[in-house]
């Protein structure tokens, strides 16, 4: 017996369950099909259902993961999740794959548009947007602004220093996020105005994390904490925000603890 408690029997992918049973066969078992079958009686008649379905639609990720099963390359079951997660990460679908779409297109305008000032760095980029918050927080001066993104490429530095037409691309990355940090909007006015309190905090917390055209990771546990509502207050809030069109929601939440999916929203104003 095993005190091992399947994460994907009774998942909806039967192909990530047949490679837990298996991977619980070998590594708990050592490959034994009648002690794993007495072990799991419950589920000793459904894994051959889960094996056809397995060999039906398996793809590549899947074969790959299979086959360091069957070569015993997994020295534990926490290394066989692990190896899982990618499989698991939600795929872009409906309106999150068009945003990914329109993020690539956008990206390869810019490379065309910046010419040698293009900056095709990602960690730069993202760190110089966080910043960016903190110097509209602190109404920073122009020199200070110079000044973070001088340390920034210094601290981002992949060994090609930026150039003189990239360092002044990302001056202008910076007071431009800045300056929208700082916008007032008639939406942002209404929000003001309605009764309900909750829902412009709320705002106010998302406001702060996510400047506009930028999206966000929003579930409910992370708009409960910062928003200093009630769990079932927060569908409400959110509907009313995407109403007045403060935000879209281009990727619903899904619960359960092998999800992994958010809700995600795009700040609009």
């Amino acid at each position: 017996m095993t005190d091992t408690q399947p994460r994907f029997f009774e998942k909806e992918n039967k192909l990530i369950a047949h490679l837990e049973w298996e991977a619980i066969r070998i590594l708990c078992f050592d490959g034994s099909h009648m002690n794993i079958a007495d072990a799991y009686p419950k589920f000793e008649q459904r894994r051959f259902y889960w094996t056809q379905k397995y060999y039906d639609n398996a793809t590549d990720e899947y074969h790959s993961i299979k086959r360091k099963i069957t070569d015993k390359e997994y020295q534990s079951l926490d290394e066989f999740y692990a190896d899982l997660k990618p499989i698991l990460k939600p795929k872009p679908r409906g309106n999150m794959l068009k945003d990914k779409k329109k993020r690539t297109s956008q990206k390869e305008f810019q490379r065309d548009a910046k010419g040698e000032g293009f900056i095709d760095n990602d960690t730069l980029l993202s760190a110089a947007a966080k910043a960016a918050f903190d110097l509209a927080e602190a109404l920073a001066e122009e020199d200070v602004i110079v000044q973070t993104a001088t340390q920034l490429a210094k601290e981002t530095d992949d060994g090609i220093p930026l150039s003189d037409a990239q360092m002044s691309v990302l001056c202008d990355y910076i007071r431009q996020r800045v300056k929208k940090h700082q916008k007032l909007d008639s939406i942002e006015a209404a929000l003001i105005d309605d009764p309900d309190k909750n829902v412009y905090y709320m705002w106010g917390q998302i406001k702060r994390r996510c400047l506009k055209g930028d999206t966000i990771a929003w579930p409910h546990t992370a708009a409960v904490r910062h928003g200093r509502c009630s769990k079932s207050q927060v569908t409400g809030i959110m509907n009313k925000l995407m109403k007045l069109g403060a935000v879209t929601r281009p990727q619903r939440g899904k619960r359960g603890a092998n999800s992994g999916r958010a809700a995600i929203y795009r700040r609009e104003v």
